[in-house]
């Protein structure tokens, strides 16, 4: 607290001697800036270093970014019960306390939930406070209560016999004082359950109202009284007297809304009249007041509410005007700029600056003319063009040199004008001519004076020193004409520094003749990192400094080496404007991002912005000035910021960080609902589980100050996916996409202003869940199953083993099987070939016998039985031959267009004697239309025949043949052929199509063994089938299926039944 009075007045003092007045510069936190409503009733800052902010439609809460804003929500019953805060307290556990216009809360930070303190309790809570031991007392409908902790018991005190209350507060010694509407202030001390009344208007003229806004212990002998139509008072305790300590100047009512003593001698009262800053030992005060013309005033002059933060930066609630705020001034920046109506300056693009002997302040503007600071009054003074004699030439100032009492000033294009300084009136002009020893540019950039008394300007058309006894302009020695001077210096040596826009640096010493420039040279490090310079700066220790469009760069004369420094050193911006060196050695240099200083003990650079207190980032050219206090003065864009650097300390304050956010593919996770993983606050919250479906995720954070939450640097690293930390200038979020399924620890800490790193960081251990299929469950199992398939590889293989022998096994039985097969059918083939010729040669000679013999029966008779043989002989060899025929590719189809209906009644008449000698119901089906396809008409034959004889031979009482009617759509006929013989299994349904293959129930049949096989083979050969197929009753049936038409091949004629 010492250190902080001592600074204030150290403050003072510079104020005062500067003839600026204390600025009191707010920050504005409005409904624009994220809060829910800018009448602001109560604020508060928690012990977890959030601000709270109570307003007509919500609370808010702040963490130096963002507010969050709680609301009551009907379907919610964890919602706060009203919107309307009227005030805040929190208890010594943590608890904050809501006082609504329904009633009182308690809000819970872990779970970010409301709770009615009553149900029974709904009336307007005013005032909330709590006491040493943990009980919480409040008004509520101006009754007091009293509720105790922890044993959760509400004690009231009856109006009847206690009477009605406005306000209350809590004295260090656990005594209460209390308001009242009727202008008195209780004393009660509860443990004696006691109370002891002042008349607060008894010694006071005469008003309207007698309400008690408020009371605020100072201490346990002062109590501060806020009225609402008499300002403030002060009870004295414990003589219970009273002295009124602030009305307005011109006796108006001064309504007194609170409270906030700052130190040991300040209060801030908050009034609908403004703030009032009160001395308590001198007993005066300064009125803060919204000015419309000021962006840095009150916003609202209704304030109702204070809070002092963990950093000393005061926070008041308006009605009208949101939250302003107040930083600790540990980098006073003043301001001048142009306040219309006001004693400020004319323009806001601020150029030169220098002071004269008389102790005013010249600063010339590029928008609104000359202007003179009386640093004793304060008061500004502004000299504009008005085309009259004496007056400047231009608005547009440039130079600006003070050299006893003349006033030297360069314009844009308007030449060069001498003012007498007492006078105020410009004496003498120069203007570009023609004539040798004229100016040759009417721009103006920069004048300045030598040790030896000469007068040296830079033009845009070169450099020149003023010769007063002809009044002309010589150009400098080796100063080219075609250059733009933007900066003239002399150091101490005597020599003449001209830094160009565009040609770098050039310099001469008119004591020893030496000459030279510095420039740019590409591909060199040891140079000007930039040729457009605008500004030179010798510093205590004899090193020149310059301000290029491509850092900052220190020469050392002695061995003309150059060092230069960049962003990638701390500054904002390469684009270097001015330099100026304070009593600690450290350079301030403005830039068009900001004012940087560097540091002479660390080489560090530290940047202010506006976020600081500076009018603007963006400064202006050649626009620094120093005087000899060591006060600074630098022009921007929007005005002179001005301060006194030896004033400026390190804030001791390292704001602790939290956590604030979490969100899984940008959405926001929610506490409690269905499927979020928060069941508490995140900011409380230690640990987080996630599936592996949500885990991309992105992390908030803030470090709760307030000076200047925008200047904090952040750092985090995720441990397990980062070893190393990144850091954050310009954000406050961290963004992880995919991450492996897992366990990870969050980390992240904040450094300030002061660029001191938080000590502890804030944490959050994330879990990744694996997918079910990577758990360990599913890992034991997987081993499980691969044991399984191991054994069952092992058990597959064998049997594959097996089947694969058996299956050689077969193809050999097989391969052996048709060689004996194919040798068979060559021997019989052979013997085919060798009988089948005797055999005609027999058949025909018996046919004649037979004839002769007719009379014969007995001879007949023996000839009959010759002549079957020899046609089954024949039968039997053509067979054969047809057989191997169409195994051997060699058979042909001779295709024709065919009544299959004929043939096949045909082929059935033949088998009739057959069937009717076997006593057999023999019959066939026929469709109404009859069928035709092409066919080779003896091959058909030989298929039919095969199968009529097959249905006869092994039919037992009944041969049943069917043609199937054709379908227009069908592209193939079929013909069935039923037997009801010896019925054939299914696992003998192929078996019987194999060459010689007999079942032993029809061995005894005669046969030949090959009709079957011969029959397939010339079905198969048409692009047909036979099959074999049993009806329900054991009927076996042989299907003979066959092309109406054969694909691919020639045909004469269509049949006329498709």
């Amino acid at each position: 607290m010492r250190k902080t009075i001592i600074i204030c007045l150290l403050i003072t003092l510079f104020l005062i001697k500067t003839g600026v007045s204390q600025q009191y510069n707010f920050r504005h936190y409005q409904v624009e800036n994220g809060l829910s409503n800018n009448a602001v009733i109560s604020l508060l800052q928690d012990s977890s270093h959030f601000i709270w902010l109570g307003t007509k439609d919500g609370l808010n809460r702040f963490d130096g970014y963002r507010f969050k804003i709680f609301r009551h929500h009907a379907g919610n019953p964890k919602s706060i019960g009203s919107n309307f805060i009227h005030c805040l307290q929190e208890g010594s556990n943590g608890t904050l306390w809501v006082g609504t216009d329904k009633g009182i809360y308690r809000y819970d930070a872990v779970s970010e939930s409301f709770e009615n303190l009553l149900e029974q309790l709904t009336g307007i809570v005013s005032d909330i406070k709590t006491d040493a031991t943990g009980n919480v007392w409040f008004i509520m409908n101006q009754t007091l209560y009293r509720y105790e902790l922890p044993a959760k018991q509400l004690v009231l005190y009856t109006p009847a016999q206690f009477g009605y209350f406005t306000s209350l507060c809590i004295l260090p010694d656990n005594t209460l004082c209390l308001g009242t509407p009727e202008g008195l202030v209780k004393h009660y001390n509860p443990g004696a359950n006691t109370f002891r009344t002042t008349e607060m208007f008894s010694h006071s003229p005469a008003v309207s109202s007698r309400w008690i806004e408020r009371v605020y212990a100072v201490d346990n002998n002062r109590v501060l009284v806020g009225t609402s139509n008499q300002g403030a008072k002060m009870l004295h305790l414990p003589a219970y007297t009273y002295t009124d300590i602030l009305t307005h100047e011109n006796n108006t009512d001064v309504f007194v809304r609170n409270f906030l003593r700052v130190s040991d001698s300040l209060v801030w009262i908050a009034s609908e009249s403004g703030i009032f800053i009160y001395n308590l030992l001198t007993r005066h005060y300064i009125n803060l007041q919204k000015a419309y013309n000021n962006p840095y005033s009150l916003s609202d002059n209704a304030v109702y509410a204070f809070c002092k933060d963990k950093e000393g930066g005061i926070w008041a609630g308006s009605y009208f005007g949101g939250a302003n705020y107040y930083p600790v001034p540990h980098a006073d920046f003043q301001k001048l700029f142009p306040m219309p109506g006001k004693n400020s300056l004319s323009g806001n693009v601020v150029r030169e600056i220098t002071g004269d002997a008389y102790g005013n302040i010249w600063i010339g503007t590029e928008d609104a003319g000359l202007n003179r600071l009386d640093v004793k009054t304060g008061q500004l003074k502004t000299y504009l063009p008005t085309g009259q004699q004496g007056s400047i030439a231009y608005t547009n100032i440039h130079g600006l040199l003070a050299d006893g009492n003349r006033l030297w000033i360069g314009t844009f294009e308007h030449g060069l004008d001498i003012m007498d300084i007492a006078s105020g009136k410009i004496i003498q002009h120069f203007s570009k001519g023609n004539r040798p020893g004229e100016l040759q540019s009417n721009f103006i950039h920069c004048i300045t004076k030598t040790h030896i008394g000469q007068i040296l300007l830079g033009t845009t058309i070169g450099a020149y020193r003023f010769e007063p006894a002809s009044r002309t302009f010589i150009p400098l020695p080796d100063m080219p004409v075609n250059n733009w001077y933007s900066f003239i210096k002399e150091t101490k040596d005597g020599t003449v520094w001209a830094a160009t826009y565009g040609n770098g640096v050039r310099f001469y010493n008119p004591f020893t003749g030496a000459t030279g420039n510095l420039i740019y040279k590409p591909g060199t490090k040891i140079c000007l990192p930039d040729n457009r310079v605008n500004s030179i700066y010798e510093d205590s220790r004899q090193q020149l400094w310059f301000g290029t469009e491509g850092g900052l760069a220190r020469w050392n004369p002695k061995d003309s080496s150059f060092y230069t420094y960049t962003i990638a050193d701390g500054l904002p911006t390469d684009y270097i404007l001015s330099i100026l060196e304070d009593s600690r050695k450290n350079l301030w240099i403005s830039t068009s991002k900001g004012l940087a200083m560097l540091s002479a003990t660390t080489g560090k650079f530290t940047v202010y912005t506006t976020n600081n207190g500076l009018l603007s980032d963006q400064f202006n050219f050649n626009s620094a000035w120093k005087d000899s206090s060591g006060k600074m003065y630098f022009g921007s864009a929007r005005g002179l910021t001005l301060f006194q650097p030896d004033l400026f300390t390190e804030s001791p304050f390292t704001p602790p960080v939290l956590i604030t956010g979490i969100q899984v593919f940008n959405q926001e996770l929610s506490i409690g609902t269905p499927g979020s993983p928060l069941q508490q606050s995140v900011s409380y919250t230690g640990s987080i589980s996630l599936p592996h479906d949500q885990s991309t995720i992105s992390i908030d954070f803030a470090a709760l100050g307030f000076s200047a939450p925008e200047m904090t640097a952040y750092a985090y690293r995720m441990n397990g996916l980062d070893e190393d930390w990144v850091y954050l200038t310009q954000n406050r979020k961290a963004f992880f996409t995919g991450l492996p399924p897992g366990q990870y620890l969050f980390e992240v800490k904040a450094a300030a202003g002061n660029g001191r790193w938080s000590s502890t960081p804030a944490t959050l251990a994330i879990e990744i869940r694996p997918p079910w299929w990577a758990t360990g469950w599913a890992y034991f199992i997987y081993i499980l199953l691969s044991a399984f398939g191991l054994v069952y590889i092992l058990l597959a293989y064998h049997q594959y083993t097996e089947a694969r022998n058996k299956r050689k096994y077969e193809q050999l039985k097989a391969a052996k099987e048709k060689e004996f097969l194919t040798a068979k059918i060559e021997f019989f083939t052979n013997v085919a070939h060798e009988v089948k010729t005797p055999l005609s040669l027999i058949k025909g000679p018996l046919e004649k016998i037979l004839k002769k013999a007719e009379s014969n029966k007995d001879i007949a008779g023996y000839l009959g039985i010759m002549e079957r043989n020899t046609n089954r002989l024949i039968d039997l060899t053509n067979q054969l031959l047809d057989f191997r025929e169409t195994e051997m590719n060699g058979f042909s189809l001779n295709l024709t267009q065919t009544n299959i209906s004929e043939l096949l009644k045909e082929t059935y008449n033949s088998f009739n004697p057959l069937a009717e000698e076997k006593g057999l119901r023999y019959r066939i089906q026929y469709p109404p239309r009859e069928v035709e396809a092409f066919i080779d008409t003896d091959a058909f034959k030989k298929i039919i025949y095969n199968l009529f004889s097959n249905a006869i031979k092994y039919s037992r009482r009944e041969a049943i043949v069917t043609l199937h009617a054709v379908q227009a759509a069908d592209s193939f006929f079929r013909i069935d052929f039923q037997s009801d013989g010896v019925t054939i299994p299914e696992h003998l349904h192929e078996k019987v199509f194999e060459p010689f293959y007999r079942m032993p129930e029809t061995a005894s049949e005669q046969g030949t063994g090959i009709g079957l096989t011969l029959s397939r083979s010339l079905a198969q050969l048409h692009g047909g089938q036979i099959s074999i197929s049993n009806s329900a009753t054991g009927v076996n049936i042989f299907s003979l299926q066959l092309p109406l038409l054969q694909q691919g091949k020639n045909h004469s004629s269509v049949p006329t039944n498709q």
